[in-house]
C-alpha cells in the first residue's frame, strides 16, 4: 500500500471516528436529567436572578458594621445576636475582635444578661456583664457591655454589642449615641438578609428557620403564598417543558375575563 492509500485509510477511519464522537454527544445532550436536578437548577438560576445575598455568618458586611462600631467606640471586640423564637434565646450570628471565633453560635438568655435587657426594653444597656459564662467561652474577661437592640419598624430581632472599651474605664455617653446609630444601620442589614434566607428558603422548598415576627416584617401571608406558587412554577417548569406557556395563556385568560 503507498502513502496516498495509507492517508485515505486515516482520514476515513478519523472521519469515522468523528462521527462517533458526534452521535455520543448528541445521546448524552438528549438524555433527560431527573425532574430533582433539573428543578434544582431552575431553582438556582432564579436564585441567581434575584441577587440573594448571602447569609448572615457570610456576611462581610455585617463584620464591617461592627468593625466600624468597634472603632468608633474603641472597643476591644462586638458582636451581634439574632432572636432564636423556639429557643427563646439571643444568639451570636456574627462577632469581631476578642473573643469573635468563640463565641460565634453562643445562646445568651434573655434573662439575667444586658442583651436580654436590650432586647425587652428596646433600650441601649451599658455596665458590667450580667451574663458572666461567655467569659470563660471566649477565654477573657469582658469587664463592660454595651448593647444596643436591632429594631426593625418597633419589633426587636436581636442585639448588636461593644466590649471592653480601650484606654479608658468605661463607654461613655457619646458612645452609647454612637451605638444606637450603628444598631439602626445593622437593623437594617439583618432584616434584608432574613428577607433574603426566608425567600430563597421558600424558592427551594425548605423549612426556613426565621423568627414569626421577622417572616410577618419580611412578608405577608399574602407575599409568602405568591412566593410558594413562585416556587411550585419553578420546579414544574423543570419538569414540563411547555409548562411555562400553558401557564402563560392560563394567567391571559384569566386576567382578559374569560
Amino acid at each position: 500500500m503507498d502513502i496516498r492509500a495509507s492517508l485515505e485509510s486515516i482520514a476515513r477511519r478519523l472521519d469515522q471516528l468523528k462521527a462517533d464522537v458526534e452521535f455520543l454527544r448528541s445521546r448524552l445532550d438528549a438524555a433527560p436529567a431527573s425532574p430533582a436536578d433539573a428543578a434544582q437548577r431552575h431553582t438556582s438560576a432564579l436564585v441567581a436572578f434575584l441577587a440573594l445575598g448571602p447569609s448572615l455568618e457570610e456576611d462581610a458586611l455585617l463584620g464591617t458594621i461592627l468593625r466600624c462600631a468597634m472603632q468608633i467606640t474603641k472597643a476591644s471586640g462586638a458582636g451581634l445576636t439574632i432572636f432564636d423564637s423556639r429557643r427563646q434565646k439571643l444568639v451570636f450570628r456574627a462577632a469581631v475582635g476578642e473573643g469573635a471565633e468563640q463565641i460565634l453560635g453562643y445562646e445568651v438568655p434573655l434573662e439575667g444578661s444586658q442583651h436580654g435587657l436590650a432586647f425587652a426594653t428596646g433600650e441601649i444597656q451599658c455596665g458590667a456583664p450580667l451574663h458572666r459564662q461567655v467569659d470563660a467561652l471566649a477565654d477573657t474577661a469582658f469587664r463592660q457591655v454595651l448593647v444596643a437592640p436591632l429594631m426593625a419598624e418597633g419589633q426587636p430581632i436581636g442585639t448588636i454589642s461593644a466590649v471592653n472599651k480601650q484606654q479608658a474605664p468605661a463607654f461613655t455617653p457619646e458612645d452609647m449615641e454612637t451605638y444606637a446609630l450603628f444598631a439602626d444601620l445593622a437593623a437594617l442589614v439583618v432584616r434584608q438578609r432574613m428577607r433574603e434566607e426566608l425567600l430563597r428558603g421558600m424558592l427551594e422548598g425548605r423549612d426556613v428557620q426565621v423568627p414569626n415576627e421577622v417572616a410577618q416584617l419580611a412578608f405577608g401571608q399574602r407575599e409568602q403564598r405568591l412566593l410558594r406558587l413562585v416556587g411550585r412554577i419553578t420546579e414544574l417548569a423543570a419538569r414540563r417543558e411547555n409548562a411555562l406557556a400553558v401557564l402563560d395563556q392560563v394567567v391571559g385568560l384569566m386576567g382578559s375575563g374569560m
